[in-house]
């Protein structure tokens, strides 16, 4: 059965090893009859049609006009947008075309109380790109905020390969700032990690329903003194196709100003928990800084990996002068102890300077420093003595009254199988204040566990995919590489528009992944932004099934 027939006989390849996968998987877990209820046939594999797949790219940061109706901290629908150029890359794995189908639908901000509803936007179609179907949403739609939701149906009977992006860039003013983040698949739950509501910072949480039915969302945040449930965060609706956003320093209690659980001048640490009680939903943040008078930088959050006793924050790369910040978070009951370490290119090491664990208390979230990281993109093993979750804040000023940007580097997911990633395309050049029309400077960090291997193809501009390299990765290592240099070595030119990372069986071992991303910006330090990459998770062609006699 031929997959999402994409990227010449790379996609196809991939499409194959993913339906292997996704089968041995299903087969693997089939659940077995308890001994003495009767005989039991061979198990049978039954084919599966094959589901399409859909995500939701979050909007540019918009600057903010207060709450609605002076309490609530609900953002006002017309709120003004950012002074940026935004723009998104949407990729499907598909043919070029030949029976895929992708489409682009962007969100609407659901109307306050008294506002006239919105009417659904018409959806964008997907354009054959070489061995690809590309979408490109008109730019209003993520400069004002709103996300956008894709829907891509299967492929010559097979999953798609689906993965997009969206870039804002800000190269001056409040919102000065880069961010880049992934298209991600809506779920039941969703964990974040990052924002705060000190002093100089806001954190606006935003929700979507790119479903076909509503839905009731509850939110949970996770402080420096413990957790909190607002009522304002209790039973909010969304329908299908809106977003709502909500300031969380406006409905949080406690968390404005320095505690106990903030490291540097970060302000009180938050991590949210998004629970929804009928359909998947989506769910980021978008943080915002400001020193004094000094743009401090804005980042979209997204959804970082879910709690475990042992994890891996790949694409960490230092930018200024201001020490990284480990953020860990206690979800449970209990308190636990967390243990950390930097996983560079020679292997795991405690960071110098800092003390390598933390008490995390129950249901609170900690920030630790870290001091003197290793250039280049690094990684943080973090080992508890029970589930947390994690994530690393950068930050690019160079001093005290400078402006800078910080990027948020969440816990990722191992990969699962062959992934799609959508690099950062060129913000439009005319947008006000974007300062630059070149696609910003991209870095693969690859991080592992265990000794492995992952093939890297390029996906060119013209939609084609070149032959993958081979990257080893020694046990307990990271390998950082930009992608012009990755380009440059496969023999191509001009500025791609993905990348396939494969995992090579039989050398999986643990590796996460994550595009640490740069753009310059006059006076100041760098624009930053930093994306973990999807696990690629195997989609099954088949199910194991079972017959029980009498």
């Amino acid at each position: 059965m031929s997959r999402a027939g994409g990227a010449a006989a790379v996609l196809s390849a991939t499409g194959a090893a993913l339906l292997v996968a996704g089968g041995l998987a299903v087969a693997a877990l089939a659940p077995q009859p308890a001994a003495g209820l009767g005989t039991v046939a061979a198990a049978v594999d039954v084919p599966v049609p094959a589901a399409g797949a859909a995500l939701v790219c979050p909007g540019a940061p918009v600057a903010m006009t207060g709450a609605a109706g002076g309490t609530s901290g609900t953002a006002r629908r017309g709120a003004p947008a950012a002074a940026s150029a935004t723009s998104g890359l949407l990729l499907a794995g598909g043919g070029g075309g030949g029976g895929a189908s992708l489409s682009a639908t962007a969100l609407a901000e659901r109307p306050s109380a008294g506002e006239p509803p919105v009417a659904p936007p018409a959806p964008t179609a997907g354009e054959p790109l070489g061995d690809l179907l590309r979408v490109r949403p008109a730019g209003a739609t993520t400069a004002a905020g709103t996300g956008t939701a894709l829907s891509a149906g299967p492929v010559d009977g097979g999953a798609p390969v689906l993965a997009g992006t969206t870039t804002s860039l800000v190269a001056s003013g409040d919102l000065r700032g880069l961010s880049t983040p992934a298209c991600a698949a809506p779920a039941d739950q969703v964990w974040l990690v990052g924002g705060s509501t000190g002093v100089g910072r806001s954190t606006r949480l935003v929700l979507a329903d790119a479903g076909s039915t509503p839905t009731t969302v509850d939110v949970t945040v996770l402080t420096a003194t413990g957790p909190q449930q607002p009522d304002a965060l209790q039973g909010l609706s969304l329908g299908p196709g809106e977003q709502r956003s909500v300031l969380l320093e406006g409905v949080l209690e406690g968390t404005t100003g320095q505690d106990a659980g903030t490291a540097g001048p970060g302000g009180g640490p938050l991590a949210v928990q998004v629970r929804s009680s009928a359909g998947p939903v989506s769910a980021w943040l978008v943080e915002g800084v400001l020193r004094g008078l000094v743009p401090g930088g804005a980042e979209v959050v997204g959804a970082a990996a879910a709690p475990a006793t042992s994890l891996l924050v790949p694409g960490v790369v230092t930018a200024g002068a201001a020490p990284a910040v480990l953020r860990v978070a206690n979800p449970g009951a209990e308190p636990v102890v967390a243990r950390f370490s930097v996983v560079g290119t020679s292997g795991s090491a405690v960071p110098s300077g800092a003390v390598p664990a933390t008490a995390v208390p129950a249901g609170s979230a900690v920030d630790v420093e870290l001091p003197a990281l290793p250039a280049g993109g690094v990684a943080l093993a973090v080992e508890a003595d029970g589930p947390v979750l994690a994530a690393v804040r950068t930050d690019s000023a160079g001093g005290a009254g400078t402006p800078g940007d910080l990027a948020w580097a969440p816990a990722a997911e191992p990969l699962g199988g062959p992934a799609l990633v959508a690099l950062a395309p060129a913000p439009p050049g005319s947008g006000s204040g974007s300062g630059s029309s070149a696609a910003p400077d991209a870095r693969l960090v690859l991080t592992s566990r265990e000794a492995a291997a992952v093939d890297v193809a390029i996906v060119g501009a013209d939609g084609r995919a070149g032959q993958a390299r081979r990257v080893e990765l020694p046990a307990s290592t990271t390998t950082a590489a930009d992608v012009d240099d990755l380009v440059r070595a496969a023999g191509g030119s001009g500025t791609p528009v993905a990348l396939l990372l494969t995992p090579v069986a039989g050398q999986g071992g643990h590796v996460v992944a994550a595009l640490a991303t740069r753009a310059a910006a006059g006076s100041g330090g760098d624009l930053v932004s930093t994306t973990a990459v999807s696990p690629g998770a195997a989609v099954p062609s088949t199910v194991a099934v079972a017959v029980t006699g009498p």
